[in-house]
């Protein structure tokens, strides 16, 4: 929670990325909804509804039935989000803050749109690229970052592999295979090992993706009509 000085502050170096100001609570209150939407899926933000565009504190009523319709249409967002809510009292004027925190699964979504913050405003993205865009922001679509359940890390996972890696990367046979994969952030939060570790470590990494092999054809001449070799490379990524 804020305190006045704080939030003073904030007042007076005006609207950007992670602050917005909202004069009153419009009759849509879906557009505030939209702010929160937009800071969750950025990196958080704080809403003030009571200061106008020019930093001044307009001050706003804010009785329990606006509160409620507030906090429905916030339980709309898809996943669920928590944000913080009160009133403060500046300058003998109340002041509405939401405190929005940077959504840990995005994306946010309402009403089926995604809105991000673009400097000081919000964006519905509407075009394929802007939505590529920001799920790559958002490390998404990594496949390398996703969890691999079905590795068993000392089933799978041979020693002698950890140690080569150790080796090329110039580093110390004492540091701890727990430390490598925890440096190359390697572990999700939930104790899985991800994708990349599969790909990375794994004695047989396509035995869980079977797309991780490089299939090699060797030619006689130049016209690909007699083939004289072909392998098909596997194994862990840097062999």
């Amino acid at each position: 929670m804020l305190n006045s000085t704080e939030i003073k502050s904030l007042i007076a170096s005006g609207e950007g990325y992670n602050v917005e100001f909202k004069k009153s609570i419009p009759s849509k209150v879906k557009e505030i909804t939209e702010e929160i939407c937009a800071f969750a899926n950025a990196s958080g933000g704080v809403l003030f509804i009571g200061v106008d565009d020019n930093n001044v504190i307009q001050g706003v009523s804010f009785n329990n039935a606006k509160r409620s319709a507030l906090q429905n249409s916030i339980n709309e967002l898809t996943p669920a989000l928590h944000c913080e809510i009160y009133t403060i009292q500046i300058d003998a004027k109340d002041v509405v803050v939401i405190e929005v925190p940077s959504g840990a699964n995005k994306p946010y979504v309402l009403s089926g749109a995604i809105y991000v913050r673009q400097g000081p405003n919000s964006q519905k993205l509407t075009t394929v690229e802007e939505m590529r865009d920001f799920f790559q922001q958002a490390d998404r679509i990594y496949f390398d970052e996703a969890p691999c359940k079905e590795i068993d890390l000392v089933k799978d996972i041979p020693d002698k592999n950890i140690d080569q890696f150790k080796e090329l990367a110039g580093l110390s046979s004492t540091v701890s295979n727990e430390q490598v994969f925890n440096n190359l952030k390697l572990i999700t939060n939930e104790g899985f090992l991800k994708n990349g570790a599969t790909l990375f470590f794994a004695q047989n990494p396509e035995q869980f993706f079977e797309k991780a092999v490089i299939p090699c054809v060797a030619f006689d001449g130049i016209d690909k009509r007699f083939i004289v070799d072909d392998q098909t490379m596997s194994g862990t990524l840097y062999r």
